[in-house]
């Protein structure tokens, strides 16, 4: 028989921790995309269907098992991030303008961007209404925060790319604000749920931090290097984008000072043609602008690891940690 692969090793771990959990939340997304207006209706059918890592859930149900926490609070809270990051993602593809999701044309190339900000606000209403019947204000305001932080971070970010200029520090701020803050946010809601000390609170939610740091440079390393198929968008969406992601600054970095004016140059457009995005690429290739951002996303990783030796062992702890090799270690 082959070797399972890490993915296949996680899944079955998953299953058997919080699997039957993860099956009441996808049941509890369907129930709150309900509506009695058809539009949205027809548009949060379609968005539940194209399913997802489904990693926040994941993050937060583990994160209250490490916690010593077995209640129906989990599958609620759960559902909640869920929704929240849903609505965040279809945001985001209205403002990149992307014509894929999870290999599947975006909410905004099917329905317009009109329809799709909409939606996405009636799904971010919908996550803090079940928050407010929650009712657990330490809670609320861990999420309060870091959709705050996520804010801000989307409008540094297109600050910076209207500047031309993104440092690797400035990056490393954009993606904790943005996708760290929120997984760090999974993870110490199950902390909270548990009811832990806050020294263990907070080993949760740096593990949430670091493995939400070592994702998305992982997930920006993709976007160079994947099979298009497996990823579900095309090759370079971040650049046609406009990103300056880790591999990106990390080639420029390596690059005389008028070869990297002239990709500069290049980047400051409004759009590349195909060849002239095939040259970046190239360029980050033979720089090892990849190489280095992996390197990176490990170290991250290891720190998360690290982050959970304040617990015990446990299949929960262990499983946390295949979380970590996992998210650097994937190819989508």
């Amino acid at each position: 028989m082959p070797t399972p692969t890490l993915e296949q090793v996680l899944r079955e771990r998953v299953a058997g921790l919080v699997g039957d959990d993860l099956e009441a939340v996808e049941a509890e997304i369907h129930r709150e995309l309900y509506s009695p207006v058809a539009l949205i209706q027809e548009m949060g059918g379609y968005i539940a269907s194209a399913g997802g890592k489904r990693l926040r859930p994941i993050l937060l149900l583990l994160a209250a098992r490490v916690a010593g926490y077995r209640g129906p609070r989990g599958v609620r809270l759960a559902c909640v991030v869920e929704l929240l990051h849903t609505a965040t993602l279809i945001h985001d593809d209205v403002v990149d303008q992307a014509p894929l999701r999870r290999g599947r044309p975006s909410a905004n190339a099917q329905w317009g961007d009109d329809a799709s900000v909409l939606v996405g606000d009636h799904l971010y209403s919908k996550s803090f209404a079940m928050l407010v019947r929650d009712n657990d204000r330490a809670v609320m305001e861990t999420l309060a925060r870091s959709t705050v932080s996520m804010t801000e971070a989307e409008v540094l970010q297109l600050e910076l790319k209207r500047s031309g200029f993104t440092s690797e520090a400035d990056y490393l701020r954009i993606i904790t604000l943005k996708t760290a803050s929120f997984m760090s946010a999974c993870c110490r809601i199950g902390g909270l749920l548990g009811g832990l000390p806050p020294e263990q609170v907070e080993a949760l939610a740096h593990y949430g931090l670091d493995i939400g740091v070592a994702f998305q440079i992982s997930d920006d390393s993709l976007d160079f290097v994947a099979n298009p198929e497996r990823l579900g968008k095309a090759i370079g969406a971040d650049l046609r984008e406009g990103k300056r992601t880790l591999p990106l600054i990390a080639m420029l970095d390596q690059l005389s000072p008028p070869e990297a004016e002239r990709v500069r140059a290049l980047l400051r457009r409004p759009s590349l043609v195909p060849a002239e995005l095939e040259e970046i690429r190239r360029l980050v290739l033979e720089h090892d602008g990849v190489e280095y951002a992996r390197a990176q996303a490990h170290a991250y990783a290891q720190a998360a690891k690290a982050d959970l030796e304040v617990f015990p062992p446990s299949e929960e702890r262990e499983t946390l940690a295949l979380v970590a090799d996992f998210v650097v270690d994937r190819d989508r």
